[in-house]
């Protein structure tokens, strides 16, 4: 059985456009190969972030997240089991969205996939705020 962790935090200060890219770049290198998908959304000084894989690996991730002085006001959206993984099949795995056309392809991914259960229903509804 698979796990997903979602938070929203705020960042302790507005982080530089290098800060973020380097953090972005070592997120796109050690998520894949820890076998975590997901999404990570940055707006407005705000983190929102969605972890999928086992859950020894994306309970230490946040555990790691958690401590990370970068982050503050951390909230815990969801921690739960999931059947299947929403992001394997999305783009490299792991996204990091910037722009808003990267938001808009997440959008439109999340808009043709499966609501059979509730999961992605609620990872849609809480991408949306992002899109404004």
């Amino acid at each position: 059985m698979e796990h997903t962790i979602c938070y929203l935090s705020k960042q302790v200060k507005a982080l530089e456009n290098s800060e973020l890219e380097k953090l972005f770049d070592f997120i796109l290198e050690i998520n894949p190969s820890l076998n975590i998908t997901g999404a990570l959304l940055c707006n407005n000084n705000f983190f929102l972030q969605v972890l999928e894989g086992s859950q020894n690996t994306v309970k230490e991730i946040f555990s790691k997240i958690r401590k990370d002085k970068r982050h503050r006001d951390i909230l815990m959206i969801f921690d739960q089991k999931i059947e299947k993984r929403i992001f394997e099949n999305y783009e490299a795995n792991f996204s990091i969205l910037k722009t808003k056309d990267d938001i808009e392809r997440l959008n439109s991914y999340l808009s043709n996939y499966n609501f059979e259960n509730k999961y992605p229903k609620s990872i849609k509804s809480l991408i949306e705020p992002f899109l404004l």
